[in-house]
């Protein structure tokens, strides 16, 4: 009888498990770029604007300090005197709502929660809502009395709610300011009072207030011009008319003291483009609302913002000898252009990945992409793995063959 010479199953995926352990292969290659060389991971510190950008004249300036500024690309567009140091009156409460609410957004306070003024902050002079010892409301009230009737004795209750002293949540406005990279601000209060060694610059206060647009909830409050407060008893009205006259605007702080002069932290929005306006040092309300309408009209009739890359995934890499076979790709941070109004501002993206081989860490770089446009290299942003990949063992292994097997692949 001739012996059946027919290779066992079990030997064919052995063969096979060998063979996809150690064989090697080509890199995935997108339709939209090359493979090349290993990259390394690029620093990219805010975004490049387009060309012909610092062609265009500014309107006439009254103030004596003022940044104009992209929000969403960063891009300044104007400035002067932007970094001398300079009191920041009650655009501090900027600084103030941010740190409230980025607790309130990472669930370690509520908008409900009852917040209770103290003595110290019935004793706050300024502007204030006239707090008594005692008073008890949601943090949802204090953050209006602060944001629409730019409250000094709210802006203390809020710290001491947040934070337990008014010290302590200073502290963590200074730290938070540092992580911005506002390098040349330090705050002694969280209302703006003028105070030795409480200063900012029109170049920080931008930075602050880019940030500020994106923390969410924030707007909701800055943009209102009229609300009832203490249950209807009192209204409050915002010192900011832009919100009230200017199309798109909706923040964000006014600010005055007898040091600071009249200073304002403007923004508005209209379609895709979000501009920031800081002026500082103004002689007259009118002057620094004159000046901060003229310079949103300039941004809005000669620049647009282009939006390149956002949150979501850029493409997908395949990953060699890992759990998965596939990474989401993305930059590390969105990425946005400023153009002139009258550029196209079409997009062309170069992508370029390395092979990839398990293991993977969440953000190791793995990529190039080459931004174009309209025809002009802005930028080379590395790309980053989205999440982790961990190596194959021969369990997975044989789960891929079985579910390769089953669905005919």
């Amino acid at each position: 009888m001739t012996p059946d010479k027919s290779v066992p199953w079990t030997k064919v995926l052995s063969l096979f498990l060998v063979f996809s352990l150690f064989c090697s292969t080509t890199p995935l290659v997108h339709a939209a770029g090359q493979a090349g060389p290993p990259l390394t991971a690029q620093s990219v510190s805010g975004s490049q604007p387009g060309a012909g950008l610092s062609g265009v004249s500014p309107p006439r300036v009254d103030s004596p300090s003022c940044v104009v500024m992209d929000a969403t690309s960063g891009t300044v567009l104007y400035e002067k005197d932007a970094h001398s140091k300079r009191a920041p009156a009650s655009m501090t409460k900027i600084m103030t709502m941010v740190v409230a609410l980025e607790d309130v957004n990472a669930g370690v306070v509520s908008l409900l929660d009852e917040a209770v003024a103290s003595e110290n902050a019935w004793e706050m002079g300024g502007t204030e809502v006239w707090a008594e010892p005692g008073e008890s409301m949601p943090l949802d009230e204090w953050l209006k009395a602060v944001a629409v009737g730019s409250a000094n004795d709210g802006a203390v209750i809020v710290a001491e709610f947040i934070s337990g002293t008014e010290e302590s949540f200073v502290e963590r406005m200074n730290a938070r300011a540092k992580e911005l990279g506002m390098s040349n601000t330090n705050f002694k209060n969280p209302h703006g009072l003028d105070e030795e060694g409480h200063y900012t610059t029109a170049m920080d206060m931008a930075v602050l207030s880019r940030h500020a647009v994106h923390v969410p909830h924030l707007l909701d409050y800055t943009k209102i011009y009229q609300t009832p407060f203490r249950g209807g008893k009192n209204e409050l009205t915002n010192f900011n008319k832009l919100v009230y006259l200017y199309e798109g605007a909706d923040g964000l702080k006014t600010g005055m003291t007898s040091q600071s002069g009249y200073c304002l932290a403007a923004t508005a929005q209209r379609g895709d483009s979000r501009f920031i306006v800081v002026v500082m040092g103004a002689e007259t309300p009118d002057q620094r609302l004159n000046d901060s309408w003229r310079l949103l009209d300039w941004c809005f009739a000669n620049f647009k913002t282009v939006r390149v890359v956002g949150t979501q995934p850029v493409c997908q890499a395949r990953v060699y000898k890992g759990k998965s076979d596939v990474v989401d790709v993305v930059t590390p941070e969105p990425y946005a252009v400023t153009v002139l109004k009258h550029q196209p501002g079409e997009v062309k993206r170069i992508i370029n990945l390395e092979k990839v081989t398990a293991p993977v860490n969440e953000g190791e770089a793995i990529g190039e992409m080459v931004i174009e446009i309209d025809g002009e290299i802005v930028a080379n942003l590395p790309l980053v793995a989205r999440t982790g990949v961990a190596r194959a063992g021969f369990l997975d292994y044989i789960r891929k063959y079985l579910r390769s097997f089953m669905i005919g692949r």
